[in-house]
């Protein structure tokens, strides 16, 4: 999607799209609804937004769907489904017939109903914003659409959020999807992970998520943990192939690439709002991670 400099703003946070309350799904490790039953109040367009501590799942079982994910646009048609990690910035149109399912987790407390081995997988499913074509594995997209459907039925009843019954359907099928995934990747790629690893993991980039802006050194990070600088980078280049301090630029580098696209304002008080003391530093930063200029790729989105 190319955004003018006008129509740049800064870019809600919801819990569901929607809604900005932070209590909205803290009592339960997930929502789930049809696609049709909100995005019809929103007039079938869902604005650009991002979900703080949240994955989403949005899966089109039918019916065309306008998905603008991170810095990608694209047409699809179900069946297929779009992965969202947390932070991702996401929007979408649907048609009055587009059908699916919509399903919002607490990733670490939704994989605490997922035996140890299965949970590598559904975590490496959010590893990065994805769309998952369905189409050519019919069985496959059947099996989605059924889990999704019995997930939806459970979550309704009186009694789903004292029952685990929705956490095992929401597990079995984020597996199923991290499986058709795994499935296209190279065999190599596919390696046992301990439980314990994967969690200390995700709580690094939980920690990112909330001081990168603050520019703490990867020191500060292990000694947040209670583990050392050389244990944190161990872990990185294990389960991310990088080290701490690349995934903390990742991380930063990713928000600039944001703040550029969608909010007004000129570049040094872009800078400033990251942490970044001298803007002509911020400028070397930006272009050493995509070869531009932060006004170039300003440039290339179209703002001019």
């Amino acid at each position: 999607m190319t955004l003018t400099r006008s129509t740049r703003r800064r870019i809600p946070s919801f819990s569901l799209y929607g809604e900005r309350s932070p209590d909205v799904g803290h009592t339960d490790p997930l929502h789930v609804e049809d696609i049709q039953s909100r995005s019809r109040k929103y007039l079938w367009q869902i604005g650009t937004h991002r979900h703080t501590g949240f994955c989403q799942i949005v899966y089109v079982t039918t019916g065309p769907v306008v998905v603008d994910l991170e810095e990608t646009h694209k047409e699809l048609e179900g069946p297929v489904a779009i992965v969202i990690p947390s932070g991702s910035v996401h929007g979408f149109r649907f048609r009055s017939e587009s059908q699916g399912y919509v399903l919002t987790v607490d990733l670490d407390r939704l994989l605490g109903f997922a035996g140890a081995v299965h949970q590598s997988p559904i975590t490496t499913l959010f590893a990065v914003p994805r769309t998952v074509h369905l189409d050519a594995d019919r069985s496959l997209a059947a099996r989605s659409a059924e889990l999704f459907a019995n997930l939806l039925q459970e979550f309704r009843q009186p009694d789903s959020l004292h029952a685990p019954v929705s956490a095992w359907l929401a597990c079995a099928a984020l597996w199923t999807l991290a499986a058709s995934v795994a499935a296209r990747a190279p065999a190599a790629t596919a390696i046992a992970v301990p439980g314990h690893d994967l969690s200390r993991l995700r709580r690094f980039r939980a920690l990112v998520e909330a001081r990168y802006l603050e520019h703490w050194a990867v020191e500060r990070y292990a000694a947040e943990m209670g583990v050392s600088e050389s244990s944190l980078n161990r872990l990185c280049r294990m389960l991310a192939g990088a080290t701490a301090f690349e995934l903390i630029q990742q991380r930063l580098a990713l928000e600039a690439r944001r703040r550029l696209s969608y909010v007004a304002g000129g570049v040094a008080v872009l800078a400033a709002e990251l942490g970044f003391k001298d803007p002509a530093y911020f400028c070397r930063f930006f272009r050493k991670h995509h070869r531009m200029s932060p006004t170039e790729f300003r440039r290339h989105q179209g703002g001019g």
